[in-house]
């Protein structure tokens, strides 16, 4: 079985706000790390670009996104140029960062660090951040351990190496140097009780192929309903000398 299918899919109906939360939860991690105007910020994983062109226009910031998809690099650079503050846009890994250390002073990551080899992106996440700069990350999360069958049930529909409980992804944050981690439920952060949910833009691209993994998606999602959940992370890099 192809490994990026579910990326592919996402990328084939140009899904705006692709993961879990939506827009609204978008916003409230913005307001929650009170990002300043002029800043430097990464959103790993850019997607159609609508975070980093959202970040851009409210904050201000001198925002770079990056993904590793070729189609929604090209949507996001698309998106971009109608934007008031273009933020720039490269095809790069979240594992390998093309940037010098100590770089920006935010990073945000919706719905992505799932999907790539923790043991390499989140040390890049740590290294091109400023000392003191604050990360912020919505990711896949499983209520309690699982035994294999279902772990790679999970696994083979979103193509991930594996799939972490809370408890393991504060682990796999503070190993890589962050403080200051929390584990937040939406609830905590939405203004509204219910996900706002992502915008699906339907294209020629859509084959048999992407609506079986939509298929997929949606019944993984109904059988794992009170196991596979997500939840926000947020944390510093710690100042120099602390």
């Amino acid at each position: 079985m192809k490994k990026h299918r579910y990326i592919d899919f996402l990328a084939k109906l140009a899904v705006d706000n692709a993961h879990p939360g939506g827009h609204g939860l978008t916003e409230a991690i913005v307001d929650r790390l009170s990002m300043r105007q002029k800043s430097d910020i990464l959103d790993v994983g850019c997607g159609t670009g609508a975070t980093a062109v959202f970040l851009s226009e409210k904050v201000q910031a001198d925002v770079t996104g990056i993904d590793l998809h070729p189609v929604m690099v090209e949507r996001a650079k698309a998106r971009a140029k109608e934007s008031r503050l273009s933020p720039k846009i490269i095809q790069a890994s979240a594992e390998q960062l093309p940037f010098q250390t100590n770089r920006f002073d935010y990073l945000i990551s919706e719905s992505v660090t799932a999907f790539t080899d923790v043991s390499y992106s989140v040390p890049e996440y740590f290294r091109v951040l400023r000392p003191g700069g604050s990360l912020a990350a919505v990711e896949m999360t499983i209520e309690k351990p699982l035994d294999e069958e279902n772990k790679r049930a999970i696994e083979s529909v979103y193509g991930v190496d594996d799939v972490h409980t809370e408890t393991e992804w504060l682990t796999i944050w503070k190993s890589a140097g962050f403080i200051n981690v929390e584990a937040l439920h939406a609830n905590k952060l939405l203004k509204q009780s219910k996900d706002i949910l992502p915008t699906y833009n339907l294209t020629s691209q859509i084959d048999e192929e992407a609506l079986e993994v939509w298929l997929e998606h949606l019944q993984t999602m109904q059988v794992y309903q009170n196991v596979l959940t997500y939840r926000v992370f947020t944390m510093t890099k710690p100042e120099l000398n602390k």
